[in-house]
């Protein structure tokens, strides 16, 4: 009672003796205290509001999207509602490249990307997307959650001022074609596959034989639909929840790059945040990735029944020669940003 009569007395709403009526009603109107200003609730010890926008480009029934959901609930438990997130989902707020430079100029808080978006200012954050690098789940895990990860973590903190809250699985990504299907190697020789906005993916196609044409994933179904490109390569989950089984006829297995999914936050906007809730997105990001590297290969394999059911056709090329094709792409990026070492240990971790 007594603070409480201090903070009114501190707005000269009181002076002198106050009657017991007078003050239960102003009691009373503490309930309207979370339709007040910051300032004015600031005052009356009532946190203000914080919001958490988090941006991607996937569908809302994506795996990934269902993960943001349960971080979003965790959040707001875990703040009692004092941190709230807001997810703009199937590219709402722009591009994998326009969200990023976005968050990165304060107008974002946070959002999932690809691990090539990052790598435009913090390159070694492309090495888990170089083509064949992993040799299979357990090994991307190894990598990820290990040493190698936290120096990736590091790298794009230093250089972007950008952290690092988890990193979600997708899986190993598939050729989608509609003018013939990829049963080996030459069947790749000129297709326009359409590539993100990354270099390692135009290389990648590049010495596959295709001819890498980047266009933002939003776009892509108009692109297949005109015949700007003649596919396009990610996940069944992706594709269908898209509708690009309307415009594939084709899949291929090839397996050539696991895109890791990182959730990322503005490092400026993190630390300006209380402790607290700096602990409570730690904490839930941690705890719902379980979930979601449990999702993903269960969904992957649902997506890919309802590719098959929607009538695309899919192909087991043998992916030794494409391995081969891609050798020289280690020392290319190991040269341009000295990391040879690192791609190194990567591919023997």
């Amino acid at each position: 009672m007594k603070e409480l009569l201090e903070k009114f007395e501190s707005f000269g709403c009181l002076s002198g003796k106050v009657s017991r009526r007078r003050f239960l009603a102003m009691v009373g109107s503490m309930a309207a205290v979370p339709l007040l200003g910051p300032q004015l609730r600031q005052a009356f010890g009532a946190p203000s509001k914080r919001i958490m926008k988090v941006a991607h480009v996937l569908t809302e029934n994506d795996n990934v999207h269902h993960a943001l959901v349960k971080f979003k609930e965790a959040i707001e438990k875990k703040t009692h509602g004092q941190l709230e997130v807001q997810i703009y989902a199937n590219s709402a707020l722009g591009s994998l490249r326009v969200t990023f430079e976005s968050m990165q100029l304060g107008n974002l808080e946070a959002g999932v990307w690809d691990a090539g978006t990052p790598a435009n200012v913090a390159p070694v954050y492309a090495l888990p997307e170089l083509p064949y690098i992993f040799r299979n789940l357990d090994h991307v895990h190894k990598v990820i959650d290990g040493p190698i990860g936290q120096e990736l973590y590091r790298s794009l903190l230093e250089r972007a001022k950008v952290r690092t809250l988890t990193v979600y699985d997708t899986t190993f990504r598939k050729i989608f074609t509609k003018p013939k299907p990829i049963r080996s190697l030459a069947d790749m020789k000129g297709l326009k596959i359409r590539v993100p906005e990354v270099q390692n993916y135009v290389r990648t196609m590049q010495l596959l034989g295709a001819n890498p044409t980047p266009v933002a994933w939003g776009e892509l179904y108009t692109a297949m639909e005109t015949g700007v490109v003649a596919g396009f390569e990610n996940k069944c989950e992706a594709a269908f929840n898209s509708k690009l089984h309307e415009q594939t006829k084709f899949a291929a297995y090839t397996g050539h790059i696991f895109c890791i999914n990182p959730f990322l936050c503005s490092e400026r906007w993190f630390s300006s945040l209380p402790k607290e809730f700096q602990q409570s997105i730690l904490e839930a990001a941690r705890e719902n990735l379980a979930w979601q590297r449990a999702e993903a290969p269960v969904s992957e394999k649902r997506y890919e029944q309802k590719m098959k059911e929607a009538g695309v056709t899919f192909t087991s090329p043998e992916v030794g020669p494409f391995r081969g094709a891609v050798e020289p792409i280690y020392k290319e990026f190991g040269d341009k940003i000295k990391a040879n070492d690192l791609i190194k240990r990567i591919r023997e971790a």
